[in-house]
């Protein structure tokens, strides 16, 4: 399950989705399974994308363009809307995928809302479990990187003071 969080999407899969959703939209309403699968492969996205990938240049200098949060903010609004229609009936894996894409982003708080709302209703679902269990462990791991990045600039200011200080004495 921790695996799920780190995969990615491919450039070729998103482009494939992304094709189909403009192609549904530009020709009347998108259908729900093609705006989902969307979706999905948005929240998935690599944290980086190759400029030579994306315009199919046969060689160029591997120049990033970093679309790895914008494209899962994009995906979340289009489960988002999905959610907010009355007549849909996959909800569970709209939260399901709200919440992972909401870890992705690190928005843990977010994540547990989507993830505690759907064990309220399906209290014995292991893969909602696990992916709870994910992202209380990220959330563990950003609060230590936290204390220590707080505890270096700390030890570092507390150097600078007593070098101050021992520079003052005679």
């Amino acid at each position: 399950m921790d695996d799920f969080l780190g995969w990615t999407s491919s450039s070729d899969d998103i482009r494939k989705h992304e094709e189909a959703y403009n192609k549904e939209l530009m020709s009347g309403p998108v259908s729900s399974s093609t705006q989902f699968n969307y979706a999905c492969f948005l929240i998935q996205s690599k944290k980086d994308y190759l400029l030579c990938d994306i315009f199919s240049l046969p060689a160029c200098e591997p120049l990033l363009l970093l679309r790895y949060p914008g494209d899962v903010r994009r995906g979340i609004s289009l489960l988002e809307e999905l959610y907010q229609n009355p007549d849909e009936s996959g909800k569970r894996d709209y939260v399901y995928f709200l919440a992972v894409g909401n870890a992705r982003l690190k928005d843990y708080n977010q994540a547990l809302q989507y993830i505690n709302g759907l064990l309220a209703v399906e209290r014995s679902n292991k893969q909602v479990q696990e992916l709870k269990v994910i992202i209380e462990k990220r959330m563990r791991g950003e609060a230590v990187k936290g204390a220590a990045v707080a505890g270096g600039v700390l030890v570092g200011l507390g150097a600078i003071v007593g070098l101050g200080i021992a520079s003052q004495l005679p």
